[in-house]
Order: C-alpha cells, then structure tokens, then sequence
C-alpha cells in the first residue's frame, strides 16, 4: 500500500523539507510543496504545518509520518468504499450527509444569531418568579448543610477561645481564627456555600459515623476528639431530604431554565419568522 512504500529515506528528505519549509513558512518566500498522492488527490505542506508547530525535528517527523498515513487510509478507505457499497447504499449515505450538512449549517447560523440578538441578562425577578411557581419541583434528593471546622491539636492552648469564635463568628472572630490558622491541621470557614450529604461526611475528620437523620442540626456546635486531635464542627444551615431548598440553592440552576426556556422561545420565533418571510417573498409555497 502507498503509505507502506515510503522508505526510511524518503522520511529523512521529508525530515530536511520539513526543517526547510518551516524556516521559511513564516517569510511566504516559498511555494507549497506536495508531500503524497493516492491517485489524483494530493497532500500538500501546507494541510500539515498547523499540526507540526512548535515540535522538535524528530517529533515532526514522528508527527508527519502518522498525519500522511491517517491521510492515507482515509482516501484508500474511501476509494474502497465506492467500489464495494451497493448504490443504493452510497445513495441514502449521501441523503444521510446532505441533511447532517444542512443541519450543521442551520445550527451554526441559529447560534451565531442567538450570540448577537438574545438578551443574555437574567434580572432576580424572573429566577424569583420561577422558584415561586416551581417551588414543590425543587425539593431535595437528599440533606444539604453549611457548615464550618476545624482540626487542631488536643494540646492546642486556645481551645477554648477557638470554640467561642467559631460559633460567634462576627468579624472580629473570624479574624482571630485566621491569625491562628497556621495551628490548624485543616479548616474551612466558608460557610456560605451549601454542600451535599457526601461533602458534609467527608469534611468529618474523626466521627465518620455521624448521625443526622431526625435531627434538626441548625446553628448546632459538635466537638470530637481523638488522641492526637480535636476536630470542632459547627453546622450554621441545615436542610433535609424532601424539603424545599433555599432560593440561593437552587439559584444558578433556575438562571440556566429560565436562559435555556429563553432560547428556545428565540429560536421557534426565529424560525417562524424565517417561514413567513419566504412566504410573503413567494420564495415558499405549498401546492394543494
């Protein structure tokens, strides 16, 4: 097969044009040079050069060699095809390729009218007006938590001080635990952000067998110890599995249904509008 005939030589002439062209690629001094041919169809250069930049010599000719031969099977695979596939078959193939080439055109040029005409601003109001009127679709699959900890050393002196600030937490709380951070084994005070069942387990670093079910754990402090560590945990929000989460939860989830609803809307306008101006043009029309 052709791309089995080319010779260690050949690569080694290929290597130097390589070398040579891309030296001079960039000064458009030189012609586009031909690298391969399967019958009429030729390869040049230049459908290779994006893909052989900023390589060493000896990646690019590792690189050429693999892109001329991938060419290859390509326009041999091709070739065989047309000779063995019934006409019938290549003829709904090519029904097949039209409509994917159609389709990918309308939906190139429905995205680049949605990027330059849709309003992309979605005010509060409308994510409000949303969760209030879908409020009972958006109750939880399982418990949610804000929770803020700590681990620190057993022998630590300020245990007691640590405590008291870590459920205050007012600003100049927060302040004194982080000046004391560099004392903490772990610790995360970020307690604005609401994680699953799996984060809040995983973020216990002693109890893994925590309890919470029928539990109501809001603005609950919890304390376990091991022989080396102390680990405070002090849960500031806590919603259960079937409830209605907060708006702030779901926030960014209804942002997206409401953008998505948008669009939708945008483009079966869009593409009504399209019908009725070719019908008014008498570019369309349906004969009875």
């Amino acid at each position: 097969m052709i791309y089995k005939s080319i010779s260690f030589q050949l690569f080694i002439a290929l290597f130097v044009l390589i070398l040579f062209v891309k030296c001079n690629y960039l000064t458009n001094n030189i012609n586009d040079k031909i690298i391969a041919r399967i019958g009429d169809e030729l390869l040049y250069l230049s459908d290779i050069y994006n893909d052989l930049e900023n390589l060493s010599g000896s990646d690019s000719l590792i690189k050429s060699k693999n892109l001329i031969e991938n060419w290859a099977r390509k326009k041999l695979l091709f070739e065989k095809s047309k000779l063995n596939l019934s006409l019938s078959t290549q003829e709904e193939l090519d029904v097949l390729v039209d409509n994917y080439r159609h389709d990918l055109f309308a939906a190139t040029y429905k995205e680049l009218i949605l990027k330059n005409q849709i309003d992309t601003i979605i005010n509060l109001n409308e994510i409000k007006d949303y969760y209030d009127q879908n409020i009972n679709n958006f109750k939880l699959n399982e418990d949610i938590f804000k929770i803020r900890y700590l681990l620190i050393p057993t022998e630590n002196k300020n245990l007691n001080d640590i405590k008291k600030k870590l459920v205050r937490f007012e600003k100049e709380d927060l302040f004194f635990l982080d000046s004391l951070s560099y004392q903490y084994t772990e610790f995360n005070f970020n307690d604005s952000i609401w994680i699953d069942k799996n984060e809040f387990l995983n973020s216990l670093k002693i109890e893994k067998d925590f309890n919470f079910k029928n539990i109501n754990l809001v603005k609950k402090f919890f304390q376990f110890k091991n022989s080396s560590d102390i680990f405070m945990l002090y849960i500031d929000d806590h919603v259960k599995v079937s409830e209605i989460p907060p708006f702030d939860y779901v926030y960014s989830m209804i942002k997206n249904i409401v953008y998505n609803r948008r669009k939708l809307k945008f483009i079966k306008d869009f593409e009504k509008d399209i019908l009725q101006d070719a019908i008014q043009e008498n570019k369309f029309k349906i004969y009875n």
